[in-house]
Order: C-alpha cells, then structure tokens, then sequence
C-alpha cells in the first residue's frame, strides 16, 4: 500500500470512529474530557504506525482500536500516579519577555501607557503598533494606510514628544 493509500484509507476510519472512541475514553476516563481526547489522540497515533498490520489481521479495526483506546486511559492514569503533586505555597515570580520581572514590567507599563495616552492620535496609533505591537513600520503603514517612511516620521515625533514630556516632569529617563 502505498503512503497516500494509507493515508486516505486511515483518514476515513478515523472520521468514522473519532466519535464512538470519544465516548469510550470518556466513560473509561471518569467524564474527563481532556483525558479522553488525549487518549484518542494518543491511540491513533500508535494505530497509524502500525495500520498496515492492523487492517491484515483478522478481525475489525474498530476493535482492536477500542481496545486502544482503552490502554492509552489506562497509560494516562498510571502516568499521573507517578507524578507526585507538591501544593505551591506561593507561585514563583515570572519575567516578562524582556527579562523583568513582571510586578516591575506592570508598573512599567502602566507609566508607558499614561505617557502615549498623551500623544496625538497617529502618533499613539503607530506608538502602539510598532512598538506596543511589535509590528514592522510596513505592516503598521498598511494597517493605517500610510506610507512605510511617514510611519517612521511619526516615530521619531512621538519620541521626541515622549522625551520632551518625561523631562518637563523632572522624571529620570535613561536612553
């Protein structure tokens, strides 16, 4: 059988049999829907990689992939016996994307977004975009129908603007 063969012919006992093993995990799974469609998923993973064997044995394919079924709950349920759950005290704190924590990162950005709250519109609109966003100034100009270089035109105001607000606070700024 060649891989398309196989492919198509796995794919139409799949969509014939997704729903009825759905239901046997679940019932297997104690009502749980993860666990069940985990258990799916894993069960016809291992029957792909040996379907040619499957579909020569005597017998329906049904079967043998409810049995399946059955096993990958069952493998599931031994799993997570070995794993010992410890209760957290106190979750640990995370860093954001750019490496600060993100208590810091919060207060950080709500200062951020107090300053571009006061500028013009379109330069908040491209502030936001290419920075907030991280959208290239090509993809910000088709998104606002301006041109790539009056994008970048707005940046450099809305920079000067932001510089020129945070020294008239008497804020330290570090640049």
């Amino acid at each position: 059988m060649t891989e398309p063969d196989r492919g198509m012919d796995f794919e139409a006992f799949v969509l014939e049999t997704s729903a009825a093993f759905f239901r046997v995990a679940r019932a297997e799974a104690g009502g749980d829907l993860y666990s069940a469609e985990d258990a799916v998923q894993v069960a016809y993973m291992r029957m792909f990689t040996s379907w040619e064997k499957i579909i020569a044995r005597p017998g329906s394919p049904a079967a043998y992939g409810r049995t399946a079924v059955k096993n990958a709950v069952i493998d599931q349920f031994r799993r997570n016996q070995r794993i010992a759950l410890a209760p957290i005290q106190e979750l640990p704190e995370q860093e954001s994307r750019i490496g600060v924590p993100d208590a810091a990162y919060e207060m950080i950005k709500e200062g951020i977004d107090e300053l571009v709250a006061k500028l013009p519109d379109r330069q908040r609109q491209v502030i936001t975009l290419c920075v907030l966003q991280e959208l290239s100034p090509e993809d910000a100009g088709k998104r606002l129908r301006l041109k790539e270089e009056s994008v970048k035109s707005y940046i450099r105001m809305a920079i000067k603007n932001l510089k020129k607000h945070i020294n008239e606070t008497g804020e330290e700024v570090t640049v």
